[in-house]
């Protein structure tokens, strides 16, 4: 009997608690609650570190690091310390930050700054980029008394978790995770798609009242019920709010199994204690009694475990209907990717189909210009076959125009002189000489010349007729102009000028020079020309440098029928760009000159001076080089001894200015007599102009005279001169042209006879130490005769 109330006192409520008991997961009211609020202090402590860490310690010296939730609340209120960790995080985010000053940081009673706007400004810029980043974000009455500091503290976690994704790299799309507890308090708890779950994890963050944690499954029950399972739902709650969403179901099941169980053993003890009641004599009423209660009893308890069963029901429904969502999207989104792809490929489709006309019309176009390229190279070569034949025929027109060709030029009266003049008349090309005779009548002689210049004639006109030999240089053929005459007859005003120089009176070598530079110029888009220059004179028979800069005068040598052209090979050769280098190396030649006065010119030239232009051209269709060689040549003029007055150094140096003239005449009579010996190395000034003179070059001599009734017998003579050299045949000149093919077969030859000059130099070598091996193994002469004595005597 003493067991009866025992029996009574079996329910659901006791049998689920005894179960939750065994797992060690019981908790009371005070215990969930006293929960809570240490997870929000850790959630809070860990807000307040972070915030520190970042601002620093000083910035952050309103915010303790474990504050309370009014202490939070006040040093976070003037938006400072956000404002500065939202741009230490994310630069620039805030752009202003209104600082309070020491003033300004006074409380009031109530907590407060003075200044309410200043902080409200901060804040509220803190929220306006907050949430242009995506962080959740909370209201500015939140910071008031009152207000809720869990959703503060949850933006601020936020901002931090934002922080560390981009201290990592910032990869990947950045999502906050929600209102995670902090590693202190244990895992949270949540499910997606289950709605009570959803409710637990709110309440134990603090967010919604533990009284509104119910499930809904238990609706339909009555407020007695809902009494009675409430503590039931407290332990199950308590023991599902440390597990993740895929233990939910086995814990679930392992709890149903043991409830079964737990209940089966209970009715077994319950049917055991009244099969004994009976055995021992109890009565009826009191065993129908405890049968009621036991039936009574069993309808409560399955009815708790059909509760749970359907609770767990519920989820799985729910998780199904989810995964049918899932899956409904996910055939949407695979439908649209399929339309996606069907577009892609009818894109593919058209871009091809557009490449492949792009192709066909770059095709046509790089045909229609290939034809263009092809009109336009034949057209080319067929304009540079005219420029050849164009520069043939200008050269055998001024072959055509006479052999040495011969101008004439009267020098004018000097300032001073009155005498008559002996010149009687000029026309273009032929000059008449009044000689006085011993009977007093006056004589007549008329000269015949390719032109003839009077003393009006300006250094313009007679360069004009000059000029057409200067194309002939770029054209490879070498060309000589050089002025005759007696001394003071004007040579070296009609080659170089007057002292004091201007632009009308520039002699024919600047005016060749710089019209050889035009032409150049010219012809740039076919012609590659390199000019270089020489300056030379011949004094005393002796070839010096007029170039040189270091005052040493060493003794040049002349070298006729040179590959390169250069017949004083050891001169200086200065490469020149344009006429003002020309002009400037020719002043520091005019300034080395010899020259001394005499009685007939106080600057007499004491030298011969030839000033020669060194061009190679080279062809840019074909390669062909051209080489052109161009002789300025003033020479000194001849004097009579007896008239000049000359006497020592000068005397000596007359006589070989007059020797040399005379050797020029004796290579002039040669020539025009067409013998077979031309004594050209009688002298220096014949042998550096047998180029010109052999037919090698065009010619051309400027003969100079002056008009003094007492130097008509020096006029006469330098006229007959020039009529013998007017009469001198030298045939057509050469041209000095070297295609490709010859330059490679040259260079070629080059290599070999360099070749053969290492292959002789070896074999002489070998020679001489086989000789030396010889002569070692031979026995020595005074040996043998003693041998052969010995020999003789027996």
């Amino acid at each position: 009997m003493a067991e009866a109330p025992a029996i009574l006192s079996l329910s659901a409520a006791a049998v689920v608690e005894d179960v939750l008991r065994q797992h060690g997961c019981r908790l009371s009211d005070r215990d969930l609650a006293s929960r809570r609020a240490e997870e929000a202090a850790a959630r809070r402590n860990e807000a307040a570190g972070w915030l520190r860490r970042t601002v620093g310690a000083v910035a952050a010296r309103d915010l303790p690091e474990e504050p309370s939730e009014e202490e939070f609340r006040l040093g976070l209120r003037n938006g400072q310390i956000l404002c500065g960790a939202l741009n230490r995080v994310h630069p620039g985010a805030v752009p202003k930050v209104v600082v309070n000053t020491a003033a300004d940081s006074v409380l009031q009673a109530d907590g407060a700054a003075l200044s309410a706007f200043q902080y409200f400004e901060n804040v509220r810029n803190f929220l306006v980029a907050a949430q242009e980043i995506g962080l959740p974000c909370f209201e500015a009455s939140d910071l008031e008394q009152g207000g809720k500091s869990a959703r503060v503290v949850n933006c601020v976690l936020a901002l931090k978790s934002y922080g560390d994704w981009k201290q990592c790299g910032g990869t990947g799309p950045w999502k906050y995770g929600g209102n995670l507890k902090p590693t202190a308090s244990g895992k949270s708890f949540g499910r997606k798609n289950s709605e009570p779950f959803r409710r637990s994890q709110s309440m134990n963050e603090g967010e919604v009242p533990y009284e509104e944690a119910g499930f809904n499954a238990d609706a339909h029950l009555d407020s007695s019920d809902m009494s009675t399972s409430r503590p039931l739902k407290m332990l199950v709650s308590a023991v599902l709010s440390d597990k993740r969403p895929d233990e939910v179901p086995q814990l679930l099941e392992s709890m149903l199994s043991k409830l079964v169980e737990e209940f089966e053993n209970r009715l077994n003890n319950q049917n055991e204690l009244v099969k004994a009641a009976l055995k021992n004599g109890t009565d009826s009423t009191k065993s129908f009694s405890k049968s009621k209660v036991l039936v009574e009893t069993t309808p409560n308890t399955i009815g708790r475990k059909m509760d749970t069963t359907d609770i767990y029901c519920n989820h799985k429904q729910t998780k199904k209907e989810t995964s049918r969502e899932v899956a409904l999207k996910q055939h949407l989104i695979l439908q649209q990717q399929s339309k996606n792809v069907e577009e892609l490929k009818a894109d593919l489709i058209t871009t091809k189909a557009g490449m492949e006309y792009m192709q066909m019309k770059y095709s046509e176009d790089i045909n229609l210009l290939g034809r263009h390229l092809f009109s336009l190279a034949h057209a080319a070569s067929g304009y540079h076959k005219v420029l050849e034949e164009n520069r043939k025929l200008y050269n055998q027109v001024q072959d055509l125009k006479g052999n040495i060709r011969v101008y004439c030029r009267v020098r004018p009266f000097l300032p001073g002189q009155g005498s008559p003049s002996t010149v009687g008349s000029i026309d273009e090309g032929s000059i008449t000489i009044v000689t006085p005779s011993k009977s007093g009548k006056e004589g007549r002689k008329t000269f015949s010349f390719n032109k003839v210049f009077g003393p009006s004639a300006t250094q313009d006109e007679v360069f004009l007729d000059t000029q057409p030999l200067i194309r002939s240089v770029l054209d490879g053929y070498n060309v000589c102009i050089f002025a005759y005459g007696q001394t003071g007859s004007g040579k070296t005003y009609t080659m170089s000028g007057p002292k004091n120089m201007t632009e009308q009176t520039q002699g024919v070598n600047y005016r060749a020079l710089g019209d050889l530079f035009k032409l150049a110029e010219q012809r740039r888009g076919a012609f590659i020309y390199d000019i270089a220059v020489q300056m030379i004179e011949i004094y005393n028979e002796q070839v010096r440098d007029l170039l040189v800069t270091d005052g040493l005068n060493k003794r040049l040598e002349i070298r006729n029928n040179s590959q390169n052209g250069l017949n004083v090979p050891d001169a200086s050769l200065v490469r020149v760009a344009s006429t003002m280098d020309v002009m400037e190396l020719m002043n520091v030649g005019q300034k080395n000159r010899a020259v001394g006065a005499t009685a007939l010119n106080d600057r007499s030239s004491r030298s011969h001076s030839c000033l020669t232009v060194h061009v190679q051209g080279r062809d840019l269709t074909s390669g062909t080089i051209l080489r052109g060689c161009m002789h300025l040549v003033d020479l000194a003029g001849s004097e009579r001894v007896d008239k000049s007055e000359v006497t020592g150094e000068r005397l000596k140096e007359a006589q070989h200015i007059n020797k040399s003239l005379s050797a020029l005449g004796d290579v002039i009579a040669s020539l025009a007599q067409k013998n077979a010996h031309v004594p050209y190395r009688n002298s220096k000034l014949t042998q550096l102009l047998q180029d010109s003179l052999g037919g090698q070059a065009k010619t051309l001599m400027f003969v100079h005279i002056s008009p003094e009734s007492d130097a008509v017998g020096e006029t006469i003579s330098t006229l007959k001169f020039a009529e013998r050299v007017s009469t001198v045949e030298l045939g057509a000149a050469r041209l000095n042209k070297e295609s490709g093919e010859v330059r490679e077969l040259k260079e070629q030859i080059a290599r070999l006879k360099s070749a053969l000059a290492v292959k002789d130099s070896g074999s002489e070598q070998v020679m001489n130490r086989d000789s030396e091996a010889f002569n070692m193994k031979m026995p020595s002469p005074g040996f043998s005769n003693k041998r052969q004595g010995c020999c003789e005597q027996q």
